[in-house]
């Protein structure tokens, strides 16, 4: 779990939703979101909450990705999520399935991009 320095500015740079430059930072944002909007009891509106959750990380991982998104981008946006959800899972024992659920809505987005790297640098031999 990256931790980010809250003497620099960019703890509060990453929570009002600017860019995040490194895997580390997503993880924070990503985190951070969870820990703070999760909806864990029957007094909050549950599907409210979730909505609000997918939608905001899903724009944080459209803004890391970026507009011409990379083996690097993509490999460390899916490390984000899968390393984010573990963690949430060892520290409170949720299972916060949104975001396997986002991680597997790029499957063909990134799958698209593999195709196209395999046709323009060849294959594994």
């Amino acid at each position: 779990m990256p931790y980010i320095s809250s003497s620099d500015g960019r703890r509060e740079a990453l929570r009002r939703g600017e860019s995040a430059l490194t895997a580390g930072e997503l993880n924070y944002q990503i985190f951070y979101t969870v820990k703070h909007y999760y909806p864990l009891d029957e007094a909050k509106n549950w599907m409210e909450g979730y909505m609000y959750i997918e939608e905001t990380i899903k724009k944080f991982v459209t803004q890391f990705l970026g507009n011409k998104p990379n083996y690097q981008r993509y490999n460390d946006m899916t490390g984000a999520l899968v390393r984010c959800y573990a963690e949430i899972k060892r520290r409170s024992n949720i299972e916060v399935d949104i975001l396997l659920n986002i991680l597997t809505s790029y499957n063909k987005e990134i799958d698209k991009y593999e195709d196209t790297k395999i046709i323009s640098n060849g294959d594994v031999e």
